[in-house]
């Protein structure tokens, strides 16, 4: 009798395949997770599928959310406005303070200057609405990058006409003789820039368990992608159908915590 009753147990927590829901040819998994997204207070299943070229390619593409309601197994599906990226991800958390959990996205590009697209959709009344993507975030600032004399670097919000320095004299001599000369005067044509977004995380906030924000970040660099000035990360929360930043910090990359 105990074996029957766990074996009933297992069969309702374990997620069905998603090949056996949603009849296409060759679809992938590339994530999954349980939890009550459509707001019955019952937990759906949530599955990352797409198509891959061939069995062992990394590349993903077509990427898609899939609920499947955890009482009807009707599907519910949103194909993200992205043509591929490597290694998607999924995150349940409640982001737009509704008490019931969205649906987070991270796909990487695969580049070298580890740069990231995001989403968050809210599947509430199985209805997707996209609460976030990552080309607002990106241009929610504008930024400009100049190196000054005895190794300084001024980083502007040009959107909010505020600047920032970073000391750079920390860093090897290799690399400060590629913008500073013995004297520690800017060499001519030397600039920066800030990439666009390489990591956005959910943060717990006091608002009680499930409720999250977002903790941006995007890497400042000079002439070239690996030479790292510093980092900047925005804290952001929902607010009247929007994420809005409420806190900045600037600072040399491995000086902020």
């Amino acid at each position: 009798m105990r074996k029957d009753l766990m074996r009933m147990f297992i069969d309702a927590v374990t997620p069905p395949p998603i090949e056996m829901v949603i009849q296409e040819e060759q679809i992938c998994t590339f994530d999954r997770k349980i939890g009550d997204v459509t707001g019955d207070g019952i937990d759906d299943f949530v599955y990352l599928t797409g198509h891959k070229k061939s069995p062992d390619a990394i590349y993903q593409e077509g990427i898609t959310i899939s609920v499947v309601d955890g009482v009807t197994n009707e599907v519910t599906e949103q194909v993200l406005d992205l043509n591929g990226g490597y290694g998607s991800a999924l995150f349940l958390g409640d982001f737009n303070q509704d008490e019931i959990s969205d649906i987070y996205v991270s796909i990487s590009s695969g580049g070298s200057g580890n740069i990231n697209y995001y989403y968050i959709y809210s599947f509430k009344d199985k209805t997707p609405v996209q609460l976030l993507d990552y080309q607002s975030l990106n241009q929610l600032y504008e930024w400009s990058v100049r190196f000054l004399d005895h190794y300084q670097v001024e980083v502007i919000n040009d959107t909010l006409n505020q600047t920032y320095e970073l000391n750079l004299s920390f860093k090897n001599k290799e690399f400060l003789q590629k913008y500073y000369d013995s004297e520690g005067k800017t060499r001519e044509g030397v600039e920066g820039e800030v990439l666009p977004l390489g990591g956005l995380s959910p943060i717990m906030t006091p608002r009680g368990k499930g409720a999250y924000s977002l903790l941006s970040s995007q890497v400042i660099i000079g002439t070239a992608m690996v030479d790292h000035l510093g980092v900047i990360e925005i804290y952001l929360t929902y607010q009247e159908g929007k994420f809005i930043p409420y806190d900045m910090v600037i600072g040399e990359q491995g000086n902020i915590k």
